[in-house]
């Protein structure tokens, strides 16, 4: 005679709450990391170049503002934290690519692939250059990227790059039986601590001489175009 097993189950709502019940909705990377506060701007203040927006496009520029001209008067204004967006929660990883991929920067800009792939090759470059020269505490490690074939004709895609890897050589830099080949991109990427990269960008930038002030929000911009601007955050 058989033997009957009765199983109770949670209804699915109470299971995910139990289950989420010792977990925090947090951003990963500002977990471990300490954010220095920043004024909030008031009053009128005038500058020789404002800056909206405390990511990683506006934090290098205002860095670079400053290399370029360290008597300018350099603002920059952020809505809310810096780096508390996308510049403080990807992956981490930095690229050198600046098409999203070699097949679709050869697919969308055929004559100009070449020269792209060899700007991408030197901004990420510049980046590591910079890391050191601050000497930024970002976790920055230059690890390349390994690409593998899961797939037969995928081999022979492979066997046309520069650091190719038969199935022997590959198995012995990942021991799986899924990858059949690879090609080893050694200096095209590498690994960053995101929101150190934000942090220690705007350190660098206040050190020298950017001003920055967080949850200032641009409502409007001012101006006809022909004189001053003004950026109004009330």
């Amino acid at each position: 005679m058989g033997t009957t097993v009765f199983e109770r189950r949670l209804p699915a709502p109470v299971a995910i709450e139990r289950s989420l019940r010792d977990t925090v909705l947090d951003v990963f990377w500002l977990d471990d990391v300490e954010r220095p506060e920043h004024p909030v701007l008031s009053g009128t203040v005038t500058a020789d170049l404002a800056i909206v927006g405390g990511g990683y496009a506006g934090l290098w520029t205002a860095v670079r503002a400053k290399e370029r001209d360290p008597d300018r008067r350099v603002v920059l204004l952020e809505a809310s934290r810096i780096a508390w967006a996308a510049s403080g929660r990807n992956g981490g990883f930095c690229e050198a690519s600046l098409t999203h991929g070699h097949e679709n920067g050869l697919t969308r800009w055929p004559d100009e692939i070449d020269r792209l792939e060899e700007l991408g090759r030197e901004n990420l470059d510049g980046i590591e250059e910079t890391v050191s020269r601050y000497s930024l505490d970002v976790d920055f490690e230059r690890t390349g990227q390994l690409a593998v074939a899961v797939e037969p004709h995928q081999v022979e895609w492979l066997r046309e790059e520069e650091g190719f890897l038969d199935r022997d050589a590959v198995q012995a830099e990942v021991h799986s039986d899924t990858f059949l080949a690879g090609a080893w991109d050694r200096e095209g990427s590498a690994l960053v601590h995101p929101a150190k990269l934000g942090l220690e960008l705007a350190r660098v930038a206040m050190q020298l001489g950017v001003e920055i002030y967080e949850h200032s929000l641009v409502r409007a911009i001012e101006g006809d175009g022909a004189g001053p601007v003004t950026l109004v955050t009330r």
